[in-house]
C-alpha cells in the first residue's frame, strides 16, 4: 500500500471491520469510516474519499499522518479531520467510526429534550455526549467531536443531525460500542413509541 509498514493483518482488520459495520446497518452507502492508527507511528489508516465501506478493498484505503499529510495516492475521506482529531484527543485511542446508524442518530437528536427519569434504566445511553451541529467535513465539527473525547470514559459521541462518533483501544472493541450503542439506542426508542401506544385511549 505503501512505502511505510503497515501489517497485513491491520489492513485485514480494517476491511473487515468497514464491511461488517455496514452490512449491520450501522452506515449506507458512501458515508461514514472508519480509521485506525498505526501502531508505534504517528500513521493513521482512513478510508478513502467517497468510498462505500461495504465496498474497501486494501486499494480504497487512504494513509495519513496525524498532521493530516497524505501518504499513499488514494485520497481521503471528507470527514479525516473529525478522525485525527479524536484519534489525538488521548493516546488509548487507537480506532474511531464515525456512522450514520439509524437509531443512534434519532436518539440523539432526542437526547437533549430527554430528562433524567427518561434515562434513569439506560445508563450506557445516559453517559453518551451530544454535540451541537456543524456542517459535516469542517474542522468546526471535528473540534467539536473530539473534545468530549479528551475525559477517558467517553467512547460515544451523538452529533446533532449527523451520527454518531465511536471511539476504542483498537478497531474491533470500537465496532462493538456501536453496535451496542445502535441496539440499545433501538430498544428505548421502540419501547417508548410502544408506552405511548399503550397509554392510547
Amino acid at each position: 500500500m505503501s512505502e511505510i509498514h503497515v501489517s497485513l493483518q491491520l489492513i485485514r482488520d480494517f476491511i473487515e471491520i468497514s464491511r461488517r459495520y455496514a452490512r449491520r446497518g450501522l452506515t449506507t452507502g458512501g458515508g461514514g469510516g472508519i480509521s485506525i492508527r498505526v501502531p508505534e507511528s504517528d500513521h493513521v489508516l482512513i478510508k478513502g474519499w467517497e468510498v462505500a465501506s461495504e465496498d474497501v478493498r486494501e486499494e480504497d484505503i487512504s494513509l495519513v499522518n496525524l498532521s493530516g499529510e497524505q501518504l499513499n495516492p488514494v485520497k481521503p475521506c471528507m470527514e479525516t479531520p473529525l478522525h485525527l482529531n479524536v484519534l489525538k484527543a488521548r493516546e488509548n485511542i487507537g480506532a474511531v467510526i464515525h456512522a450514520h446508524s439509524p437509531y443512534a442518530t434519532a436518539f440523539g437528536n432526542i437526547k437533549p429534550q430527554l430528562t433524567e427519569e427518561a434515562l434513569k434504566n439506560h445508563a450506557f445511553l445516559k453517559r453518551t455526549v451530544f454535540t451541537a451541529y456543524a456542517d459535516p467535513g469542517s474542522q468546526e465539527l471535528a473540534d467539536i467531536v473530539a473534545e468530549p473525547f479528551r475525559e477517558d470514559e467517553v467512547t460515544c459521541v451523538l452529533m446533532e443531525d449527523h451520527g454518531v462518533t465511536v471511539a476504542g483501544p483498537d478497531i474491533y472493541k470500537a465496532y462493538y460500542t456501536l453496535d451496542i450503542l445502535e441496539g440499545r439506542a433501538k430498544s428505548f426508542i421502540i419501547t417508548t413509541i410502544l408506552q405511548r401506544l399503550t397509554r392510547l385511549p
